[in-house]
C-alpha cells in the first residue's frame, strides 16, 4: 500500500459573521465541492493564517491556502485593507481572492476588482455562485462529491 497523499486546493473563510460562515460552507456542499474551507473571522486572523503567525504556526493544520474567499466589511482589519497587504506580500500576492460581500455598490466593486480580486459575489452565497467561484479559478484541485 502506497503512503502517497493528494493534497488538494483548499480555501480560506474570512468571514466575522458566524452564520455566514456556516451558508458558505452548505453553498459548496450543495455544489458538491468538498474541499476543506478554513474560517477565521477577521482580517487580522486572516493574516496571522496567511503568515503563519500565532495560533497558526503549524503548516499542517494550516497550510497555504490555494484561494480566499474575503468578506469586504468586517471590523478592524477589513477585506480591502486585507487585499492591499496581501498584494504587498512576495509570497501572497500570487493566492487568488474572491469577494463575498452584502455590498451591492459598484465602487466596491470596482475597487477590489482594481486591487486584484478574481471575482465578486454578493451575498448570499448560492450553489450556482460556488460554481462560478470555482470556473474563475484556474488549476483549482477541487474534491467533487455524487451528484
Amino acid at each position: 500500500m502506497s503512503n502517497t497523499s493528494v493534497q488538494t486546493s483548499h480555501f480560506l473563510l474570512v468571514e466575522d459573521d458566524a452564520d455566514d460562515a456556516l451558508l458558505t460552507k452548505r453553498a459548496f456542499e450543495k455544489a458538491h465541492i468538498w474541499n476543506r474551507i478554513d474560517v477565521v473571522s477577521s482580517g487580522t486572523d486572516a493574516w496571522d493564517y496567511l503568515k503563519q503567525k500565532g495560533p497558526y504556526t503549524d503548516t499542517n493544520r494550516y497550510p497555504k491556502p490555494f484561494c480566499v474567499l474575503l468578506d469586504l466589511n468586517m471590523p478592524g482589519m477589513d477585506g480591502r485593507e486585507l487585499i492591499a497587504q496581501m498584494n504587498a506580500d512576495d509570497g501572497l500576492r500570487d493566492i487568488p481572492i474572491v469577494v463575498i460581500s452584502t455590498s451591492d455598490y459598484e465602487k466596491d466593486m470596482d475597487l477590489v476588482r482594481k486591487m486584484g480580486a478574481k471575482h465578486y459575489i454578493i451575498k448570499p452565497l448560492k450553489t450556482q455562485s460556488v460554481l462560478q467561484i470555482v470556473a474563475a479559478l484556474p488549476n483549482v484541485s477541487v474534491v467533487l462529491g455524487r451528484v
